[in-house]
């Protein structure tokens, strides 16, 4: 994107939205620059990896589906494997808070063949779901079958962890163990904080921590939201990251 197209887009209503957003939350001026070099990247990106997002749309086809939250990401992510060196790493550890159907998980361990992951999820829904908000009482109902049945393929690649993030990380109490912590379970502040403050301690120095949902807002109090705890978090730990890229996913890499 021209820097043009930037102050264009910056002053559309689209773009206005956004950065009121950031100006509510209070965001840091860290985040603020994030937001606009990363969209400032992202025509480059989806050009440059419009072939292979375009194979993984046909690969994604032979899932079992209700729901699609994650395919958009699928450029920004390559970009990221691909920056980060992660295709060359030597067993690759992955951990993903909140797995749903097992798109994003598929994605994961089909591009990254040297990869093992970890599925921590409860697999009943978060407030949104169970509200009825994001998917029906039917779909819900059924999701832990369609991840074993979209995640067959790979079974002996992932460690199935059934039960809460807190749970999860209270029993294995693991520091500096992965690669990739990808964090999308429950959405309220209180857990997204406690899953950035122990994914953080469980990932390597220069591995990639992923928020998701960063602009995503079901509850009332825009601090209940996952970037009331982001912005807290980025905080907390500023000098210990940097920040990668910030679109809907806020993405940071341990330097410390």
């Amino acid at each position: 994107m021209h820097p043009r197209q930037l102050i264009s887009w910056a002053l559309s209503a689209s773009g206005i939205n956004k950065l009121y957003f950031l100006y509510k939350i209070q965001a840091p001026l860290m985040v603020y620059r994030s937001y606009l070099k990363s969209r400032y990247r992202t025509r480059e990106i989806t050009s440059k990896y419009k072939k292979q997002t375009s194979d993984f749309e046909r690969v994604k086809d032979r899932l079992q589906l209700s729901s699609d939250w994650f395919s958009h990401h699928v450029p920004n992510w390559l970009a990221l494997f691909e920056h980060y060196s992660m295709y060359q790493k030597e067993h690759l550890q992955a951990l993903e808070i909140g797995s749903w159907e097992g798109l994003s998980s598929y994605f994961l361990l089909h591009t990254l063949s040297n990869a093992q992951l970890t599925c921590v999820d409860t697999w009943q829904g978060a407030d949104e779901h169970r509200s009825g908000a994001a998917t029906t009482a039917a779909n819900l109902a059924n999701i832990e079958t369609l991840f074993d049945q979209n995640l067959k393929p790979f079974r002996h690649r992932i460690t199935k962890y059934k039960g809460t993030s807190s749970a999860f990380f209270a029993t294995e109490r693991i520091r500096e163990r992965f690669d990739i912590v990808y964090v999308d379970g429950s959405h309220h502040s209180d857990d997204v904080m406690l899953d950035a403050i122990s994914g953080f301690n469980a990932l390597k120095v220069g591995g990639l921590l992923i928020f998701d949902d960063y602009f995503w807002r079901h509850y009332p109090k825009d601090i209940d939201n996952p970037a009331g705890a982001i912005n807290a978090f980025v905080r907390l730990k500023k000098g210990a990251f940097k920040i990668a890229h910030l679109q809907h996913q806020m993405v940071i890499e341990k330097t410390g």
